[in-house]
């Protein structure tokens, strides 16, 4: 589910691109940098790091980020530190960037890849301050409303391949060939925002959505 696409709905007038590419990390954010520099933007949302968390999460998985996304070596938490300020240092020629915390993976708190993802959102926070950047804390705004789920947590974060690739194609199928709202799917696989544990469903893009847009409507 876009949340850019309901950015483009509510402010007709302006222009938004969609520069985000499932399944890339900081560093290929860094390789497709310039064309995104050359249409000028005066705004940019900054959401990166989430592929970065799960390709080092687990050994299993920086092998595999490595080589279905073609990298130098595999994704750590320091090279995504390093990555991060670098990739901030290119985007000072732009007026005003918003960092975000990243959501989480899958729906349980308490889960080893959700303590992951933790030190990259604290790292971000960091980041903000220190560089005196607006912040947008999807990762909270995203507990908060699963604080709100009207069903019972079932499945937790798998991060192998099969059962990853099975999440995310089935719910693609369902979508598209079955025309299922994502939150309906996301709900058969007691999810909440997530309909794969990893991608947002329509409830979870209206979060985002809602956070960038009172961002951007103080301008």
């Amino acid at each position: 589910m876009s949340w850019v696409n309901q950015l483009r709905n509510e402010f007709p007038s302006d222009i938004f691109l969609n520069e985000g590419i499932n399944g890339d990390v900081v560093w290929q954010v860094h390789q497709r940098l310039e064309p995104i520099l050359k249409s000028h933007p005066n705004v940019i949302i900054l959401m990166i790091g989430s592929n970065d968390a799960m390709a080092s999460f687990n050994s299993k998985s920086g092998e595999r980020y490595k080589r279905n996304n073609n990298l130098r070596e595999i994704p750590t938490f320091q090279s995504y530190k390093k990555l991060l300020l670098e990739l901030i240092d290119k985007l000072r020629s732009v007026d005003k960037i918003f960092l975000c915390t990243l959501p989480p993976i899958g729906e349980n708190k308490d889960s080893k890849v959700n303590h992951h993802i933790n030190k990259y959102n604290n790292f971000i926070r960091k980041t903000a301050q220190e560089r005196c950047l607006s912040i947008l804390p999807v990762s909270e705004s995203f507990w908060s409303d699963l604080a709100l789920r009207e069903f019972k947590f079932t499945n937790d974060y798998n991060p192998n391949s099969f059962p990853l690739m099975r999440r995310i194609y089935g719910g693609v199928m369902h979508h598209y060939i079955f025309k299922q709202p994502w939150d309906k799917i996301a709900k058969s696989k007691g999810q909440w925002l997530l309909f794969d544990q990893i991608h947002l469903g329509e409830r979870a893009a209206s979060i985002v959505f809602n956070l960038v847009k009172k961002e951007i409507s103080k301008d």
